[in-house]
């Protein structure tokens, strides 16, 4: 990669990082969601106490007293079993670093630059990953949407473990996508302790696991490189239920009995696929819709794709799996956002490349939402300024589609590209999480 490149993608990745940290303290408010102070109180208390102790919502803690912090009240257990403690331990030492060694000093401003950071390491995996799959240009939109659309960047700065087993998810693949043609025992171990320490992150880490020994029974890897990732991930899986039976005995048991018997069904699909959220608010954003019609397109051609569509899949099969269909919240998506833009920049390459239906598909669902945001709520929305709209973004790309100017196309698909990350950059600016 030359100069020139480098200093692009840097630009991107500074773009991202300034638009995650806009307002980053303010938006989303302080309690919309309380989980973000679980992890750093287990963090903090493991660290100063040597014993986990954070808040926590399921009845079946027997050792609980009641905190309040600046009006946000905290049903505070002991010992704290709800999650593995990897991320707590990394937002609560941080969290001491700044100073902040009790609860009530707990500063959103001073934890949220966690997942920030985290998430810049993310971004640059997604740009990594989408040149090695399908190109330099693909690879720099990929990274221009996951940096840009509003729901990727705004639900980037919550303090939750999604945000630490997302950049774990796409080391392990873009090693494999580095390696896989050659995959040597060095790299298993890796990829293990990769595995593993996902897992110790939150137990749906399960899913980098998981995408490791589907690739390597896709590319019919020796059985015995698949038992060694096995055995390395399952010392982590052990570490862990030794650490809830060292604390809680029967009750660790009883929580993740607990945590299991959540009320599923069929509704988690339908939410997932029609109400983008932002924590716990429904957003809008295009971006997200294009994202997912591309990832579930990106299936017609398996073999190119199979790096993207098989983490995706497991993923969304173990949110079905495990999250209660009346309480999805935005930070469930964060590790299936990397794979929504980069199938999103792949499926725009072949557009791009082809003269097909695709571009009025993509017109619509990304430019309808931009409208929305952009016009339509600080000026009004009149019938015939829609019927405007809807006959550039969509009347347009068919009418060049239909004649095959093939020149007028490919300046037409730019424009638009290029034009829908400008309006994301504003629409994310802007943003501010409704109370």
């Amino acid at each position: 990669m030359n100069k020139i490149k480098l200093t692009l993608v840097v630009c991107i990745l500074l773009l991202g990082l300034f638009l995650r940290l806009n307002n980053y303290d303010a938006y989303p408010q302080r309690g919309a969601t309380s989980d973000e102070y679980a992890f750093a109180f287990l963090g903090i208390s493991l660290i100063k106490e040597q014993k986990p102790i954070a808040w926590s919502a399921i009845p079946l803690y027997k050792d609980r007293f009641d905190l309040t912090v600046d009006k946000l009240y905290f049903p505070i257990v002991k010992p704290y079993l709800d999650h593995p403690p990897l991320f707590g331990l990394l937002v609560g030492g941080w969290s001491l670093l700044f100073g902040q060694d009790s609860f009530a000093k707990i500063q959103l401003q001073t934890i949220r630059l966690i997942p920030i950071i985290l998430s810049v390491f993310s971004s640059y995996f997604v740009f990594l990953i989408g040149r090695r799959l399908y190109g330099f240009k693909e690879g720099i939109w990929a990274l221009l949407i996951y940096e840009t659309a509003t729901v990727f960047a705004i639900n980037s700065r919550v303090v939750l473990a999604e945000s630490l087993l997302t950049p774990f998810l796409l080391l392990a693949v873009f090693l494999y996508v580095m390696f896989y043609k050659k995959i040597s025992t060095k790299t298993v171990i890796f990829l293990g302790i990769i595995s593993g320490l996902a897992f110790l992150s939150k137990v749906l880490g399960i899913v980098v696991f998981l995408s490791v020994v589907s690739f390597l029974i896709a590319d019919k890897v020796k059985i015995k490189k698949i038992l060694l990732l096995s055995s390395i991930t399952g010392l982590f899986i052990c570490a862990f239920i030794i650490y809830g039976l060292y604390f809680g005995g029967e009750l660790f048991w009883q929580i993740q009995q607990y945590q299991s018997l959540r009320s599923l069904g069929p509704e988690t699909l339908l939410t997932i696929i029609s109400s983008p959220i932002i924590i716990n608010k429904v957003f809008y954003d295009g971006w997200y819709f294009w994202g997912l019609f591309s990832l579930f397109f990106s299936f017609s051609d398996y073999k190119k794709n199979k790096f993207i569509i098989l983490p995706s899949i497991i993923y969304l099969v173990l949110l079905m799996a495990s999250v209660n269909k009346t309480d999805i919240h935005g930070w469930y998506m964060i590790p299936l956002f990397p794979f929504m833009a980069l199938s999103s920049a792949s499926v725009l390459g072949t557009v791009f490349k082809k003269n097909n239906w695709l571009l009025p598909v993509f017109s619509l669902l990304v430019g309808i939402w931009e409208i929305k945001y952009l016009y339509e709520i600080p000026f009004g929305l009149t019938p015939f300024v829609f019927r405007f709209f809807l006959s550039t973004f969509i009347g347009l790309p068919i009418l060049l589609s239909l004649f095959k100017r093939k020149k007028s196309y490919n300046i037409l698909c730019n424009t638009l590209f290029y034009l829908f990350i400008f309006g994301s950059i504003l629409i994310t600016f802007l943003y501010k999480h409704p109370a």
